[in-house]
């Protein structure tokens, strides 16, 4: 049977300064059932840390603790008061408020099973699994940039270069008195072993047109491949180092801070 229900996300915002929000949960209402569901982050969600690098990660726990307990209580409430009185719960739940912790915009949608529909958007909004791939490399991005940071390492920012066969952006180049410096951070976090490599070697393809075309030299390059945690996955890594090695690109593991200090102060 068709039930309708409504839905929003559940937002972890720390620094209200910044207005960067994570969505940490979801929530689930389907008011003729006196059904409010809700699925969140754990206390441990490497992504947070990842996100938020300055953050004390006791705060998201805490946060966590706290919505849950507030949830629990209203899914008792929906429980025993079916109807209109649990469409208005949800609409005062979900009312836009200032805080650490807020909801977002409420969608609706008519579905079979409630549970189902609950976890699907958990996996869409929390685990971000349509965007896995992207998001990882973003991350890094945001790790490198920290690092630099923290060191008082300047002067690298993201750049649209132009070639012959198109543009392309970087996320770190630097002008420097011998010219461009580049970093590309490269994710290894992909579908199959072959999208892996493939991936890989579109950059290092890319970042050998710079260096044909004079734009960028080969050895003011490093890509900061970030390594395979599967095994299947290691024959496709080693060949897409060796093949930005044979183009006299620099290779580092980008978790390997030192070495991308050394290229960076070099």
């Amino acid at each position: 049977m068709k039930t309708l229900c409504m839905y929003a996300t559940v937002r972890f915002m720390p620094f209200a300064e910044t207005q960067e929000f994570a969505n940490i949960g979801i929530v689930v209402c389907a008011p003729d059932k006196g059904k409010i569901e809700f699925k969140l982050a754990r206390k441990r969600f490497a992504r947070i840390n990842q996100f938020f690098d300055d953050l004390d990660g006791r705060l998201f726990g805490k946060a966590i603790e706290m919505v849950n307990a507030e949830l629990n209580r209203l899914k008792q409430f929906a429980y025993e008061n079916p109807g209109k009185r649990t469409a208005d719960l949800f609409d005062e739940l979900t009312r836009h408020r200032e805080g650490v912790v807020y909801f977002g915009k409420v969608s609706t949608a008519i579905v079979n099973n409630v549970d189902e529909k609950l976890n699907n958007l958990f996996e869409h909004y929390v685990e971000r699994r349509f965007l896995t791939e992207q998001y990882r490399e973003t991350v890094l991005e945001r790790n490198i940039r920290t690092l630099f940071k923290t060191k008082n390492i300047s002067g690298f920012g993201q750049k649209e270069l132009n070639t012959n066969l198109g543009s392309f952006r970087l996320p770190f180049v630097r002008k420097t008195n011998k010219g461009l410096e580049a970093i590309k951070p490269i994710a290894f976090e992909r579908k199959t072993p072959l999208a892996a490599y493939e991936h890989t070697k579109q950059w290092v393809d890319r970042l050998t047109r710079l260096n044909n075309e004079g734009i960028i030299i080969s050895n003011c390059m490093l890509l900061a491949v970030e390594k395979p945690t599967k095994n299947e996955f290691y024959t496709a890594y080693t060949d897409a180092i060796n093949a930005a090695k044979m183009h006299k690109l620099l290779v580092a593991n980008v978790n390997d801070e030192n070495a991308i200090l050394t290229f960076a102060q070099s």
